[in-house]
């Protein structure tokens, strides 16, 4: 992996006019919806001589996860990994009280979001029925890796020193107390004209200032600089080496990354509530409900933590929380192809990863046999590729497949 990056990180910053929000103003979705009031009310209170000095400490209890057991659960919608990305809280003082729904918030940014890499390796079976011949789609290997410790300074899970506490900047569209996105009033585009954004310490006050019942304040926490593109590259390739004829897909979801702070009431109880929800979708309820919480509910997606993988300073030089992508890549390269090669199904820790590596040598290519006598396994191998031409052609399959059966490797669609 190599060592940690000797140049001293930037110290914390919390100052939201330093970093904008450019990179995720599009990705605010929920299952339900937002109000139909015009924008929020202003804030005239002076951010100065606040009292939270005096106030007693306060641990805010972070939000419930509700991470999927990779090893058990896997979920693709629309050609993609579905993960939990949002944690839900409801706590009557966050209602009311913007100091401390401000503490909250703050106490929720140091919990860094969980980035995966997920290495997923599918192909095509035709298997008969009857007289019926299907397709069935096989999953060969499924590597879902855990990055969250490469976003805190050297691993420790307490520093927050790269973390970065955002406010939105005036002119991007997002929510902001309605049910629709949209700029600060007086910015119609996305430019900035010299007015100051409203502080976390401001938006807190807005959001308890407000008469709305249903109101949603979200913390995104993103993940930035790092390369996925690199990343992608060099494990398909890797898993191209084994061999592999299937599919490949790779993605890069991340749990965890919005909180979602609901005011205190049934309405907002019931629509958290999954038996509830599945009792209105099977009644067909959700016509005439899902409306009504669209246009009822007031949003307010203004916060953001930045969790840095890596940052560019101002002459373009890279430096990185832990290790570059490259260095991560070298260090835990041979597990994964392992893994890959062994058709390992679910998340893999590092000990894991560390545990295949440790073995002497690679496993075989899954479909064939080792004996460690060369001329014998050469001879086998032989035999077992004639028997997987003859098996697709008796099929009825096309000559292309048995050709791919002959040229060897494995995960092949037959």
């Amino acid at each position: 992996m190599g060592g940690a990056t000797t140049t001293a990180p930037p110290a914390y910053r919390d100052d939201p006019d330093s970093v904008s929000m450019h990179t995720t103003p599009d990705d605010y979705t929920y299952d339900d919806a937002p109000e139909i009031t015009g924008l929020p009310p202003s804030y005239s209170d002076s951010e100065g001589g606040s009292a939270s000095a005096a106030r007693p400490f306060i641990t805010h209890i972070p939000p419930p996860s509700s991470r999927r057991d990779h090893n058990e659960v896997v979920e693709i919608s629309g050609g993609k990994i579905k993960v939990c990305e949002t944690q839900t809280i409801m706590d009557a003082r966050y209602d009311k009280d913007p100091e401390y729904l401000e503490e909250g918030i703050r106490s929720f940014a140091r919990q860094a979001p969980i980035p995966l890499i997920y290495i997923m390796g599918t192909h095509w079976e035709t298997v008969r029925r009857g007289e019926k011949k299907e397709k069935k789609q096989i999953t060969d290997f499924r590597i879902v890796i855990n990055m969250q410790r490469y976003l805190r300074n050297n691993f420790d899970e307490n520093d927050t020193t790269w973390m970065a506490l955002n406010t939105v900047e005036n002119g991007e569209k997002t929510h902001r107390g309605s049910f629709m996105k949209g700029r600060a009033p007086g910015f119609k585009q996305n430019i900035e004209i010299g007015v100051n954004k409203p502080t976390l310490t401001e938006w807190c006050h807005r959001y308890c200032a407000s008469s709305s019942m249903l109101r949603i304040f979200r913390l995104q926490r993103i993940v930035t600089g790092f390369d996925e593109v690199f990343v992608k590259n060099r494990l398909e390739g890797l898993i191209r080496s084994t061999n592999y004829r299937g599919k490949i897909n790779i993605s890069f979801p991340v749990e965890d990354r919005n909180v979602d702070i609901y005011t205190t009431n049934k309405v907002n109880e019931w629509r958290l509530k999954t038996w509830v929800r599945w009792i209105f979708y099977l009644s067909f309820f959700w016509i005439f409900s899902w409306p009504y919480l669209y246009f009822a509910t007031k949003r307010y997606s203004v916060i953001q933590a930045e969790w840095p993988f890596s940052q560019t300073d101002a002459t373009g030089n890279k430096r990185y929380v832990t290790v570059s992508e490259e260095q991560w890549f070298e260090k835990w390269h041979v597990g994964i192809r392992r893994l890959a090669l062994d058709r390992y199904q679910g998340e893999a820790s590092e000990g894991q990863m560390e545990g295949v590596m440790a073995r002497p040598n690679d496993p075989p290519m899954p479909g064939t046999i080792s004996t460690g006598h060369a001329g014998v396994d050469n001879a086998v191998g032989f035999l077992t590729q004639g028997i997987q031409v003859a098996s697709a052609l008796s099929r009825g399959d096309n000559l292309s497949r048995g050709v791919a059966a002959l040229n060897g490797g494995w995960g092949y669609d037959n």
